[in-house]
């Protein structure tokens, strides 16, 4: 063969193997990017299944159906499996659906990433507060309350601060309860709902003079709010407040006539104002001179006298009881037959008088019932001294 066809055929043999590599080398870009475009596509058609799963978890939950919520939550996290929000999700529809030790477990895990979550931790107070572990429960309150909060921090925190002194109310633990009622309401923005709110917790914390304050606040701020005067009225009158009682009472009624929404709430304010009002009447306490305090004794006497000789006579062959003898020495004596002149010369005079009443109804309460009109408002008195 001549040196031309040599060079020929190599010619031949170079552009067969170039053809061969690029035929090659574009079969394999070909590939790769149909490779690539096939992955992009189910990459995205998983992300597109777990949003849509995710929405129907979302949904189920808001519509207070926690199973649907986790089938649908589960299915969620096959396709995105390291989604966090919705691990939240499935953990809160597993706490709401009943399963609590699943639920319990998955948050501990979640924990465990973010000890420091704040949405993490006080939903972990709530499964401990749901299975009795009440240590367990206060801690993770506290968690929560010193956590961190994506969002509002500030409200979430006071949120989980409320929550926690409900739950310390109902363990019976009332002076650490008040202790954070006072911190909430000290960091609170200045806002009437939110001071009634502080009111009604600290009543039921057993501070009543702190909640009446928080009421009167609410009403500083709201010289309108009929639901303020109406239960500071309630509170006074509970407190034995009765001037201060009458005055928020009037004013709830006045500030309620006419006011939509409002009628039901007034119908138990007109029989309270007019028991303060009678209490006024009848109370030694309230009166206004010496004069004043003997007539309502001796009023208030013979209304006792009456209420215990009805219980006697009901009483029958039971009158013979020593409790009952000796109450009936009481009334044949000094107390009882005292006079306007005798009490005017002696306050221990006016005491023993007092304590008569005082005795009087109680007793006949225990013996024959619970009393009405006059008499139920005197053992009210009776309590209150």
């Amino acid at each position: 063969m001549t040196d031309a066809g040599l060079i020929a055929s190599r010619r031949r043999l170079l552009l067969r193997d170039g053809l061969t590599f690029f035929v090659l080398t574009l079969t394999t870009v070909v590939l790769f990017v149909l490779t690539w475009l096939l992955f992009r596509s189910f990459t995205e058609h998983r992300a597109e299944l777990a949003v849509r799963w995710a929405g129907r978890g979302e949904a189920a939950l808001r519509r207070g159906r926690p199973e649907e919520a986790v089938a649908a939550l589960r299915t969620a996290l096959v396709y995105a499996p390291d989604e966090r929000a919705d691990q939240m999700m499935l953990a809160q529809a597993l706490a709401e659906s009943g399963h609590a030790e699943e639920a319990m477990n998955y948050f501990l895990n979640l924990w465990e990433a973010q000890p420091g979550d704040g949405v993490i931790n006080l939903q972990l107070a709530r499964l401990a507060r749901r299975r009795g572990t009440s240590q367990e429960a206060v801690r993770y309150y506290r968690a929560a309350i010193f956590g961190n909060w994506e969002g509002d921090g500030v409200e979430r925190r006071r949120e989980a601060r409320l929550e926690l002194a409900d739950y310390l109310i109902d363990l019976g633990d009332l002076a650490a309860a008040q202790s954070d009622l006072l911190i909430a309401a000290s960091n609170a923005p200045a806002n009437a709902g939110l001071e009634l709110r502080f009111g009604d917790a600290l009543e039921r914390a057993g501070d009543l003079e702190d909640a009446l304050r928080y009421y009167q606040k609410a009403i500083s701020r709201e010289p309108r709010n009929a639901v303020a005067f109406e239960k500071a009225g309630r509170l006074a009158f509970r407190m034995g407040n009765y001037a201060q009682a009458r005055g928020w009472l009037e004013r709830a009624l006045r500030e309620s006539a006419g006011a939509p929404g409002t009628a039901g709430e007034a119908d138990g304010l007109e029989p309270l104002l007019k028991r303060t009002e009678r209490l006024l009447v009848l109370s030694p306490a309230a009166a206004t001179s010496s004069k004043d305090r003997i007539t309502r004794l001796l009023d208030d006497k013979a209304i006792a006298k009456g209420r215990w000789s009805a219980c006697v006579a009901q009483l029958g062959k039971l009158n013979a009881m020593p409790v009952v003898q000796a109450l009936n020495m009481q009334w044949a004596g000094a107390a009882g037959i005292s006079t306007r002149e005798a009490l005017a010369a002696d306050q221990a005079h006016e005491d023993a008088v007092m304590e008569l009443i005082d005795q009087s109804e109680t007793m006949a309460s225990d013996l024959c019932g619970a009393p009405s009109g006059d008499d139920a408002l005197l053992l009210l008195l009776a309590g209150r001294r």
